[in-house]
């Protein structure tokens, strides 16, 4: 019987303890928490929702999720809460209260208590942001978007501590300086990164498992200089209008589709850029030729199809050019043996037909360069069909016009310099009447 007792005490215990932690409809250290969220917004000067506070269920305020069983919160949309106090004027006009500062300081260990969390949207709110210190405990975050707020300098690697992150979206922070991996790696569930409309100056973020649009989608890269965001899983076309002053673009080993979009070639300062392994298709446009500054272009392992734009010929400064494994036809453009720096070339395994070329730097390239194109042969004086196995080889040409000649003349040299020792020499006429 003092078993029972003990039992029924103890339940008792954990009915009154549930119903303390949950009180009101939500445990008590997430209400504090978003009590102290209704005061940083008032402390910044703006109004909050009129359902904050009131009401015994804060499961029931604007822009919070709870779990139907636990009552824990399992998602903050906070977005875009901020709004400047109205005043009111004895005439009845309405004023907004100016901000006194650009942002306001916020530190992100005011969602620690949120231990369930699986989505935090606090964009668009004035905030200023340091670190990510906070959120490292909430295990289960998988969507965080800081949009619109303000970043104070770059990213912290603090980033690294959200292990369960699929989604990071930091657009219109401000950050800037250059953007590299921060322990990116660490965050093996992260698919999408979002950091358009900020001022970085190089995006450094190659080899992780970013997926999503590639660039976000952004088309404004007044700001950035580097991007290299190859070996990721980026997905989609290239974005539209692209403008700015980017050197360098290395988007290779990612899954991008579709055709190039003709804006690519309206990056007057790019020198280098990779699109290979991708799923590119279409024709390479001729506008291509407008990259001027261009010495590193590699479209190899896609899937464009058509000719060779004779456009290349405009690249003046290229050292690189590797358009292999594709699925170009035609011949080689003879217009890009005025390619005077090119030192790295190749077309290997393409449709290509017709001559080699073999004038200018394109004397100096070895066959491993053709290899793959059944219908390319050498036309050189030497040479005959070049493809064997899928390289590129030499056989003698019998039909060669400048054999003949060559051959000919030599023969009647032969002959006159016999006929003229045989009836102008002493010697010569002995030996003819000797015989």
């Amino acid at each position: 019987m003092g078993y029972l007792s003990w039992g029924c005490l103890l339940l008792v215990l954990c009915v009154v303890h549930s119903m303390f932690l949950s009180s009101s409809g939500c445990f008590v250290d997430e209400r504090v928490a978003l009590m102290d969220i209704n005061s940083w917004f008032m402390s910044s000067k703006s109004e909050v929702p009129s359902s904050w506070g009131h009401g015994d269920d804060c499961c029931l305020w604007e822009g919070i999720t709870c779990d139907n069983s636990t009552r824990r919160i399992l998602r903050l949309d906070l977005s875009f809460m901020y709004q400047s106090i109205c005043t009111y004027g004895s005439d009845g006009s309405v004023s907004i209260q100016a901000m006194e500062v650009p942002c306001w300081n916020l530190n992100l260990t005011i969602f620690s208590s949120f231990r369930e969390l699986q989505l935090l949207d606090f964009s668009g709110n004035c905030a200023c942001l340091k670190d990510f210190n906070g959120l490292q405990g909430l295990s289960k975050l998988k969507y965080l978007n800081l949009s619109d707020n303000t970043f104070i300098g770059s990213i912290p690697g603090s980033v690294s501590r959200l292990v369960s992150l699929e989604v990071i979206n930091l657009s219109g922070n401000n950050i800037s300086g250059t953007l590299q991996n921060i322990g990116l790696k660490n965050l093996q569930n992260l698919r999408e990164l979002h950091l358009g409309s900020n001022q970085l100056s190089a995006l450094k973020l190659s080899n992780n498992s970013l997926g999503g649009m590639i660039l976000g989608g952004a088309c404004n890269l007044s700001s950035v200089r580097e991007i290299y965001l190859g070996n990721n899983k980026f997905e989609g076309t290239l974005p539209r209008n692209l403008s700015g002053d980017v050197v360098i673009m290395d988007l290779h080993d990612n899954k991008m589709s579709g055709e190039l979009d003709t804006s690519l070639w309206n990056l007057p300062s790019l020198k280098a850029l990779s699109l290979a392994s991708n799923g590119l298709t279409g024709e390479i446009p001729q506008e291509i030729g407008n990259l001027s500054h261009i010495k590193s272009l590699n479209l190899s392992n896609n899937f464009f199809t058509g000719s060779i734009p004779a456009t290349f010929a405009n690249l003046s400064q290229i050292e690189s050019l590797d358009l292999s494994e594709n699925r170009l036809k035609g011949s080689i453009p003879w217009q890009l043996t005025q390619l005077s720096s090119l030192g790295v070339f190749s077309v290997a395994f393409n449709n290509l037909s017709g001559c080699l070329l073999d004038s200018g730097q394109f004397g100096s390239f070895g066959m491993d360069s053709y290899k793959g194109n059944d219908n390319l042969r050498s036309c050189t004086s030497s040479s005959g069909p070049v493809v064997r196995n899928g390289t590129v080889g030499n056989m003698a040409d019998d039909s060669d016009p400048i054999l003949y000649v060559v051959s000919a003349v030599s023969f009647v040299l032969a002959f006159w310099a016999t006929v003229t020792f045989v009836f102008c020499h002493s010697f010569g006429k002995r030996v003819i009447l000797n015989l």
